[in-house]
């Protein structure tokens, strides 16, 4: 059996064991049930932006396959990638701000923190990383226009 045969099965093996390790390591990071009255009405109130935000994700997924698809992009092109991932990011964040403007700047943070619920994910990992992704979109769209 060949090297490179194998070095798939290594490459997963490895990953498989680093996400567990993450996910031990950030479970205690997560919502507590001490708090599921506070979450269960912060996920009420916020029940439609969530969804918005949850389709605003959907759609710029679609619309990058849909650059590769259409054959705009090569298979190969990193743009379409980055343009996606960004967009992904930026559209949930975009929703959650523009659908809690209204009530003030401490309803758009009980926004953001009722998206963090709702993915499950601890708010420390989760917006650090949409913002890593926004970034990489703005990289890829002026790469794109260059």
């Amino acid at each position: 059996m060949d090297f490179d045969t194998i070095r798939p099965v290594i490459s997963g093996l490895v990953g498989a064991t680093i996400a567990g390790y993450l996910a031990v390591r950030f479970a205690k990071q997560l919502p507590h049930a001490a708090h599921r009255a506070k979450q269960k009405k912060l996920a009420k109130d916020q029940k439609i932006v969530i969804r918005v935000a949850n389709i605003g994700a959907g759609i710029g997924l679609v619309s990058g396959l849909m650059l590769y698809y259409s054959g705009f992009l090569d298979s190969r092109d990193w743009r379409g990638f980055g343009l996606t991932m960004g967009l992904m990011a930026l559209l949930p964040m975009l929703v959650i701000i523009i659908g809690n403007l209204r009530g003030g700047l401490h309803q758009v943070y009980d926004g953001f923190t009722a998206y963090s619920l709702a993915q499950k994910t601890p708010s420390n990992i989760l917006f650090p990383l949409m913002g890593l992704m926004v970034c990489g979109g703005i990289w890829a769209a002026i790469e794109f226009v260059r």
